[in-house]
Protein backbone atom coordinates (compact mmCIF):
# COMPACT_ATOMS: atom_id res chain seq x y z
CA UNK A 1 0.00 0.00 0.00
CA UNK A 2 2.81 2.39 0.94
CA UNK A 3 4.64 1.56 -2.26
CA UNK A 4 1.56 2.35 -4.34
CA UNK A 5 1.04 5.60 -2.46
CA UNK A 6 4.68 6.58 -3.02
CA UNK A 7 4.38 5.81 -6.73
CA UNK A 8 1.27 7.98 -6.99
CA UNK A 9 3.03 10.84 -5.23
CA UNK A 10 6.00 10.57 -7.60
CA UNK A 11 3.70 10.55 -10.61
CA UNK A 12 1.73 13.57 -9.38
CA UNK A 13 4.93 15.48 -8.61
CA UNK A 14 6.34 14.68 -12.04
CA UNK A 15 3.11 15.78 -13.70
CA UNK A 16 3.09 19.08 -11.80
CA UNK A 17 6.72 19.68 -12.72
CA UNK A 18 6.02 19.13 -16.40
CA UNK A 19 2.96 21.41 -16.24
CA UNK A 20 4.94 24.11 -14.50
CA UNK A 21 7.75 23.90 -17.04
CA UNK A 22 5.27 24.04 -19.90
CA UNK A 23 3.61 27.09 -18.39
CA UNK A 24 6.95 28.79 -17.89
CA UNK A 25 7.95 28.03 -21.46
CA UNK A 26 4.66 29.43 -22.74
CA UNK A 27 5.15 32.57 -20.63
CA UNK A 28 8.69 33.08 -21.90
CA UNK A 29 7.59 32.44 -25.46
CA UNK A 30 4.76 34.93 -25.19
CA UNK A 31 7.15 37.67 -24.10
CA UNK A 32 8.50 38.00 -27.63
CA UNK A 33 5.59 36.63 -29.62
CA UNK A 34 2.60 38.30 -28.00
CA UNK A 35 2.75 41.14 -30.50
CA UNK A 36 2.64 38.77 -33.47
CA UNK A 37 0.07 36.28 -32.26
CA UNK A 38 -2.69 37.80 -34.36
CA UNK A 39 -0.54 38.98 -37.26
CA UNK A 40 -1.12 37.85 -40.83
CA UNK A 41 -0.82 34.28 -41.94
CA UNK A 42 2.51 34.68 -43.66
CA UNK A 43 3.53 33.13 -46.94
CA UNK A 44 5.96 30.57 -45.56
CA UNK A 45 7.49 29.77 -48.93
CA UNK A 46 8.44 33.42 -49.37
CA UNK A 47 9.90 33.58 -45.85
CA UNK A 48 12.02 30.52 -46.59
CA UNK A 49 13.30 32.10 -49.78
CA UNK A 50 14.08 35.34 -48.01
CA UNK A 51 16.05 33.57 -45.29
CA UNK A 52 18.08 31.73 -47.92
CA UNK A 53 18.67 34.72 -50.17
CA UNK A 54 16.97 38.09 -50.24
CA UNK A 55 18.15 38.63 -53.79
CA UNK A 56 16.03 35.74 -55.04
CA UNK A 57 12.97 37.84 -54.25
CA UNK A 58 14.09 41.40 -54.87
CA UNK A 59 14.74 42.28 -58.49
CA UNK A 60 15.97 45.86 -58.41
CA UNK A 61 16.31 46.00 -62.17
CA UNK A 62 12.55 46.38 -62.58
CA UNK A 63 12.59 49.62 -60.61
CA UNK A 64 15.54 51.48 -62.11
CA UNK A 65 13.74 54.43 -63.67
CA UNK A 66 14.83 56.84 -60.94
CA UNK A 67 11.30 57.36 -59.65
CA UNK A 68 11.32 54.58 -57.06
CA UNK A 69 13.44 54.03 -53.99
CA UNK A 70 14.98 50.72 -54.86
CA UNK A 71 18.12 49.65 -53.09
CA UNK A 72 20.68 50.90 -55.64
CA UNK A 73 18.95 54.28 -55.57
CA UNK A 74 18.91 54.37 -51.78
CA UNK A 75 22.57 53.38 -51.63
CA UNK A 76 23.42 56.11 -54.12
CA UNK A 77 21.55 58.72 -52.12
CA UNK A 78 22.40 57.70 -48.56
CA UNK A 79 25.51 55.52 -48.34
CA UNK A 80 27.99 58.40 -48.60
CA UNK A 81 26.14 60.35 -45.89
CA UNK A 82 25.27 59.94 -42.24
CA UNK A 83 21.54 59.97 -42.96
CA UNK A 84 19.24 57.16 -41.84
CA UNK A 85 15.63 56.62 -42.89
CA UNK A 86 13.65 54.80 -40.19
CA UNK A 87 10.99 52.42 -41.51
CA UNK A 88 8.64 50.09 -39.62
CA UNK A 89 6.71 47.22 -41.20
CA UNK A 90 3.76 44.93 -40.39
CA UNK A 91 1.90 47.01 -37.79
CA UNK A 92 0.18 48.56 -36.14
CA UNK A 93 -0.13 46.50 -32.99
CA UNK A 94 -1.71 47.78 -29.74
CA UNK A 95 1.04 46.49 -27.43
CA UNK A 96 4.13 47.58 -29.29
CA UNK A 97 3.33 50.35 -31.76
CA UNK A 98 2.34 52.85 -29.00
CA UNK A 99 5.69 52.25 -27.31
CA UNK A 100 7.51 52.86 -30.60
CA UNK A 101 5.52 56.08 -31.08
CA UNK A 102 6.27 57.21 -27.54
CA UNK A 103 10.01 56.82 -28.08
CA UNK A 104 9.95 58.58 -31.44
CA UNK A 105 7.91 61.46 -30.01
CA UNK A 106 10.24 61.87 -27.06
CA UNK A 107 13.26 61.88 -29.36
CA UNK A 108 11.68 64.19 -31.98
CA UNK A 109 12.17 61.61 -34.72
CA UNK A 110 9.95 60.90 -37.71
CA UNK A 111 9.61 57.55 -39.46
CA UNK A 112 7.52 55.86 -42.13
CA UNK A 113 5.21 53.03 -41.09
CA UNK A 114 4.30 50.49 -43.78
CA UNK A 115 1.07 49.16 -42.34
CA UNK A 116 -0.89 46.05 -43.18
CA UNK A 117 -4.51 46.57 -44.16
CA UNK A 118 -5.79 43.86 -41.85
CA UNK A 119 -4.02 45.46 -38.88
CA UNK A 120 -5.23 48.92 -39.83
CA UNK A 121 -8.79 47.57 -39.93
CA UNK A 122 -8.41 46.22 -36.38
CA UNK A 123 -6.67 49.27 -34.92
CA UNK A 124 -7.69 52.39 -36.87
CA UNK A 125 -7.01 54.57 -33.81
CA UNK A 126 -3.33 53.62 -33.99
CA UNK A 127 -3.16 54.42 -37.70
CA UNK A 128 -4.63 57.83 -36.92
CA UNK A 129 -2.14 58.34 -34.08
CA UNK A 130 0.76 57.53 -36.39
CA UNK A 131 -0.52 60.08 -38.87
CA UNK A 132 -1.37 62.74 -36.29
CA UNK A 133 2.10 62.56 -34.77
CA UNK A 134 3.70 63.46 -38.07
CA UNK A 135 4.85 60.11 -39.37
CA UNK A 136 4.28 58.88 -42.90
CA UNK A 137 2.12 55.84 -43.60
CA UNK A 138 2.87 53.51 -46.47
CA UNK A 139 1.04 50.58 -48.04
CA UNK A 140 2.38 47.13 -47.11
CA UNK A 141 -0.47 45.18 -48.72
CA UNK A 142 -3.55 43.93 -46.91
CA UNK A 143 -2.50 40.45 -45.77
CA UNK A 144 1.27 40.27 -46.42
CA UNK A 145 1.09 38.05 -49.48
CA UNK A 146 3.87 37.80 -52.05
CA UNK A 147 2.52 40.30 -54.58
CA UNK A 148 4.73 38.94 -57.36
CA UNK A 149 3.12 35.52 -57.15
CA UNK A 150 -0.60 36.32 -57.01
CA UNK A 151 -3.17 37.04 -59.70
CA UNK A 152 -3.82 40.52 -61.06
CA UNK A 153 -7.18 40.58 -59.30
CA UNK A 154 -5.71 39.64 -55.94
CA UNK A 155 -2.88 42.15 -56.41
CA UNK A 156 -5.35 44.95 -57.04
CA UNK A 157 -7.36 43.94 -53.98
CA UNK A 158 -4.29 43.84 -51.74
CA UNK A 159 -3.26 47.35 -52.75
CA UNK A 160 -6.60 49.11 -53.16
CA UNK A 161 -8.20 47.72 -50.03
CA UNK A 162 -5.27 48.90 -47.93
CA UNK A 163 -4.92 52.33 -49.52
CA UNK A 164 -8.66 53.02 -49.24
CA UNK A 165 -8.63 52.02 -45.58
CA UNK A 166 -5.65 54.24 -44.78
CA UNK A 167 -7.27 57.17 -46.62
CA UNK A 168 -10.55 56.70 -44.76
CA UNK A 169 -8.69 56.93 -41.43
CA UNK A 170 -6.14 59.68 -42.15
CA UNK A 171 -7.59 61.56 -45.09
CA UNK A 172 -4.39 60.89 -47.04
CA UNK A 173 -3.85 58.21 -49.63
CA UNK A 174 -0.46 56.47 -49.23
CA UNK A 175 2.24 57.48 -51.69
CA UNK A 176 4.71 54.71 -50.86
CA UNK A 177 4.50 50.96 -51.30
CA UNK A 178 6.72 48.37 -49.70
CA UNK A 179 5.91 44.95 -51.17
CA UNK A 180 6.01 42.19 -48.54
CA UNK A 181 9.41 40.47 -48.51
CA UNK A 182 10.52 43.13 -51.01
CA UNK A 183 9.15 40.78 -53.68
CA UNK A 184 8.23 42.52 -56.90
CA UNK A 185 8.19 42.17 -60.65
CA UNK A 186 7.06 44.35 -63.54
CA UNK A 187 3.43 43.62 -62.72
CA UNK A 188 3.84 44.91 -59.15
CA UNK A 189 5.77 47.94 -60.36
CA UNK A 190 3.09 48.76 -62.94
CA UNK A 191 0.34 48.44 -60.33
CA UNK A 192 2.20 50.78 -58.00
CA UNK A 193 2.73 53.41 -60.70
CA UNK A 194 -0.87 53.18 -61.79
CA UNK A 195 -1.83 54.19 -58.25
CA UNK A 196 0.81 56.90 -57.93
CA UNK A 197 2.85 54.99 -55.35
CA UNK A 198 6.63 54.72 -55.24
CA UNK A 199 8.24 51.38 -54.46
CA UNK A 200 10.31 51.89 -51.29
CA UNK A 201 12.77 49.23 -50.16
CA UNK A 202 15.63 49.29 -47.63
CA UNK A 203 19.40 48.92 -47.40
CA UNK A 204 19.92 48.07 -43.71
CA UNK A 205 18.24 44.93 -42.35
CA UNK A 206 19.14 43.88 -38.78
CA UNK A 207 16.65 41.02 -39.18
CA UNK A 208 14.59 41.80 -36.12
CA UNK A 209 11.93 39.61 -37.78
CA UNK A 210 14.22 36.58 -37.62
CA UNK A 211 16.22 36.91 -34.41
CA UNK A 212 14.03 38.72 -31.91
CA UNK A 213 16.84 39.82 -29.62
CA UNK A 214 17.69 43.46 -28.95
CA UNK A 215 21.42 42.81 -28.67
CA UNK A 216 21.44 41.16 -32.09
CA UNK A 217 19.40 44.03 -33.58
CA UNK A 218 21.91 46.58 -32.28
CA UNK A 219 24.92 44.54 -33.37
CA UNK A 220 23.60 43.97 -36.89
CA UNK A 221 22.62 47.61 -37.30
CA UNK A 222 26.03 48.84 -36.13
CA UNK A 223 27.77 46.45 -38.49
CA UNK A 224 25.70 47.40 -41.54
CA UNK A 225 25.97 51.14 -40.83
CA UNK A 226 29.73 50.79 -40.48
CA UNK A 227 29.74 51.85 -36.83
CA UNK A 228 31.64 48.71 -35.83
CA UNK A 229 34.33 49.19 -38.47
CA UNK A 230 34.53 53.00 -38.31
CA UNK A 231 33.49 53.32 -41.98
CA UNK A 232 30.16 55.06 -41.43
CA UNK A 233 27.47 55.04 -44.09
CA UNK A 234 23.82 55.96 -44.15
CA UNK A 235 20.88 53.90 -45.30
CA UNK A 236 17.21 52.98 -45.03
CA UNK A 237 16.70 50.89 -41.91
CA UNK A 238 14.14 48.08 -41.92
CA UNK A 239 12.46 47.46 -38.54
CA UNK A 240 9.13 46.00 -37.41
CA UNK A 241 6.89 47.67 -34.84
CA UNK A 242 5.31 44.36 -33.77
CA UNK A 243 8.18 42.91 -31.72
CA UNK A 244 8.95 43.76 -28.06
CA UNK A 245 12.64 43.23 -28.82
CA UNK A 246 12.50 45.99 -31.44
CA UNK A 247 10.90 48.31 -28.88
CA UNK A 248 13.70 47.54 -26.43
CA UNK A 249 16.37 48.09 -29.08
CA UNK A 250 15.03 51.37 -30.47
CA UNK A 251 16.18 53.82 -27.78
CA UNK A 252 19.75 52.42 -27.54
CA UNK A 253 19.83 52.43 -31.34
CA UNK A 254 18.91 56.12 -31.48
CA UNK A 255 21.57 56.83 -28.86
CA UNK A 256 24.19 55.12 -31.02
CA UNK A 257 23.08 57.07 -34.09
CA UNK A 258 23.28 60.36 -32.22
CA UNK A 259 26.66 59.50 -30.72
CA UNK A 260 28.08 58.90 -34.20
CA UNK A 261 26.42 62.05 -35.56
CA UNK A 262 23.85 60.36 -37.79
CA UNK A 263 20.68 62.27 -38.61
CA UNK A 264 17.23 60.93 -39.45
CA UNK A 265 16.14 61.61 -43.02
CA UNK A 266 12.51 61.85 -44.12
CA UNK A 267 11.62 59.61 -47.07
CA UNK A 268 9.17 62.16 -48.47
CA UNK A 269 12.04 64.62 -48.88
CA UNK A 270 14.31 62.24 -50.75
CA UNK A 271 14.31 63.13 -54.41
CA UNK A 272 15.08 59.99 -56.37
CA UNK A 273 15.54 61.90 -59.63
CA UNK A 274 18.51 64.03 -58.61
CA UNK A 275 19.73 62.72 -55.27
CA UNK A 276 18.83 65.85 -53.30
CA UNK A 277 17.19 65.36 -49.96
CA UNK A 278 16.45 67.15 -46.75
CA UNK A 279 17.30 65.64 -43.35
CA UNK A 280 15.50 66.25 -40.09
CA UNK A 281 17.29 67.11 -36.89
CA UNK A 282 19.55 64.56 -35.28
CA UNK A 283 17.87 62.31 -32.70
CA UNK A 284 17.87 63.76 -29.21
CA UNK A 285 19.88 61.79 -26.69
CA UNK A 286 17.81 60.38 -23.88
CA UNK A 287 20.12 61.36 -21.02
CA UNK A 288 20.72 65.11 -20.90
CA UNK A 289 21.65 65.07 -24.59
CA UNK A 290 24.83 63.13 -23.82
CA UNK A 291 26.34 60.23 -21.96
CA UNK A 292 27.66 60.55 -18.38
CA UNK A 293 31.43 60.35 -18.27
CA UNK A 294 31.94 60.28 -14.49
CA UNK A 295 33.85 57.41 -12.97
CA UNK A 296 32.13 55.72 -10.04
CA UNK A 297 34.49 53.63 -7.85
CA UNK A 298 31.52 51.91 -6.23
CA UNK A 299 30.64 49.92 -9.36
CA UNK A 300 34.06 48.56 -10.29
CA UNK A 301 33.92 45.70 -7.79
CA UNK A 302 37.55 45.98 -6.66
CA UNK A 303 37.85 46.68 -2.93
CA UNK A 304 41.47 47.84 -2.91
CA UNK A 305 41.00 50.18 -5.87
CA UNK A 306 37.80 51.51 -4.36
CA UNK A 307 39.52 52.27 -1.06
CA UNK A 308 42.25 54.16 -2.91
CA UNK A 309 40.03 56.21 -5.20
CA UNK A 310 37.00 56.92 -3.06
CA UNK A 311 37.45 59.79 -0.57
CA UNK A 312 36.61 58.90 3.00
CA UNK A 313 33.90 60.81 4.82
CA UNK A 314 34.79 63.26 7.62
CA UNK A 315 38.55 62.85 7.15
CA UNK A 316 40.60 66.06 7.43
CA UNK A 317 44.24 66.54 6.47
CA UNK A 318 46.33 67.57 9.46
CA UNK A 319 50.07 68.07 9.65
CA UNK A 320 50.35 65.24 12.17
CA UNK A 321 48.39 62.85 9.98
CA UNK A 322 50.46 63.77 6.93
CA UNK A 323 53.71 63.19 8.86
CA UNK A 324 52.44 59.84 10.11
CA UNK A 325 51.44 58.76 6.60
CA UNK A 326 54.85 59.79 5.30
CA UNK A 327 56.69 57.76 7.95
CA UNK A 328 54.61 54.65 7.23
CA UNK A 329 55.03 54.98 3.46
CA UNK A 330 51.30 55.58 2.85
CA UNK A 331 51.44 59.29 1.99
CA UNK A 332 50.07 58.91 -1.57
CA UNK A 333 47.14 56.82 -0.43
CA UNK A 334 46.38 59.30 2.35
CA UNK A 335 46.43 62.30 -0.01
CA UNK A 336 44.12 60.58 -2.50
CA UNK A 337 41.61 59.65 0.17
CA UNK A 338 41.66 63.13 1.74
CA UNK A 339 41.27 65.85 -0.94
CA UNK A 340 42.97 69.10 -0.05
CA UNK A 341 40.10 71.48 -0.91
CA UNK A 342 37.57 69.60 1.16
CA UNK A 343 39.91 69.38 4.14
CA UNK A 344 40.85 73.06 3.92
CA UNK A 345 37.23 74.20 3.80
CA UNK A 346 36.28 72.00 6.73
CA UNK A 347 39.22 73.08 8.90
CA UNK A 348 39.37 76.82 8.16
CA UNK A 349 35.83 77.80 7.19
CA UNK A 350 34.69 81.07 8.79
Amino acid sequence: MNKNFTAVRIFVSFFMLISSATGLYAELLSMDTVATGEIYKADRSSISQQIISENDLIDDSVADSGEDFNRPQLVKMLAATRKVVLTFDDGPHPRTTPKILEILKRRHVRAIFFVLGLQAAKYPELVKQIHDEGHLIGNHSYSHRNLAQISDRDLNTELDRTSSLIESITGCRPEYLRPPYGAMNKKVLAAARQRGMKITLWTIDPKDWLQKNEASILQQTERQLGISSGRLRGGALLLHDIYPSTVRALEPLLDRLATHEFTIASINNLDATNGNFWAAAAPVLSRDRGFPRQFDPDIIGHNLLTSLLKPQQNNIRTPMAILKAHKTGNLLVYLIKNPCEKAFNQQYSL
